[in-house]
């Protein structure tokens, strides 16, 4: 008999047990959009991604950084922080803006979920948008697995849980599995959604929220599955986030984009 993974999804960061993450390799989610979009960046030719917990300290280590090429990105409530060079929305992070440069960032929650992580032996950074590189890389671990959804304002979100239940769908097929019951909510939920991705993300809590500051176009970059063939990893003390590996063995995403939920 193989070895039985266990998996372990907390459907907000203060689900997280942190004391259980020794030993185990965490996976930071929000879909909607913070590690999209920083997937983004680093895809676009970012250095590296600093993420901080407020906008406080986001200006903070802007001014310890100086020295060196860097851009304050962000938001609240969906909008960018006044004062800052970016939003949060993948479509500003192209090369010819943050290519060679570090950016400094602070989200609602995405960032909140990251720094949650930081007792793993790893932490990895997954979205839709580089899902097969987290198969890959989740498949290559050892030990626990635990999948840890940012949320929306302190409530679960449906396109994190999806992406959690997409991740558990894959590893059931490569050996036993043991999730938690969140873990199972989450699978089922990518059994009965994961083929109409796109009309999922428009009735989420997140993306109506996106839709209704007219930012709905971020919900189609979002949905892009495979779209980045990279994956992301958390260094702490400082946290930073750097490209950890690139390429794709093959595509693991199962369904086709379509139908809808209204």
């Amino acid at each position: 008999m193989g070895r039985v993974r266990d998996i372990r999804v907390s459907l907000t960061p203060d689900y997280l047990a942190t004391d259980a993450l020794s030993g185990s390799t965490a996976v930071a989610i929000d879909v909607l959009r913070a590690t999209s979009t920083m997937l983004t960046a680093l895809a676009a030719g970012a250095r590296a991604v600093i993420p901080c917990a407020t906008i406080e300290e986001a200006r903070s280590v802007s001014v310890e950084t100086r020295w060196a090429p860097t851009l304050l990105a962000g938001e609240r409530a969906g909008r960018k922080i006044d004062g800052f060079d970016l939003g949060n929305s993948p479509a500003e992070f192209n090369p010819g803006a943050v290519k060679g440069k570090t950016i400094i960032c602070t989200t609602t929650n995405g960032t909140l979920a990251i720094l949650a992580c930081r007792r793993a032996d790893r932490v990895l950074i997954g979205a839709f948008v580089n899902f097969s590189t987290v198969c890959e890389q989740l498949a290559a671990s050892e030990g626990t697995i635990h999948l840890v959804c940012a949320g929306t304002d302190g409530q679960p979100t449906l396109e994190d849980t999806l992406f959690a239940g997409a991740v558990i769908d894959y590893l059931s097929a490569t050996g036993d599995i043991n999730p938690n019951d969140a873990g199972r909510m989450a699978w089922d939920s990518f059994e009965n959604h994961g083929r109409i991705l796109s009309a999922a993300f428009e009735v989420s809590a997140g993306g109506d929220n996106l839709i209704r500051a007219g930012l709905a176009g971020d919900l189609k970059l979002c949905a892009a599955v495979d779209k980045l063939a990279i994956g992301a990893e958390v260094r702490f003390d400082p946290p930073r986030i750097e490209v950890a590996t690139a390429g794709i063995k093959r595509q693991h995403w199962p369904h086709k984009n379509q139908g809808s939920l209204r």
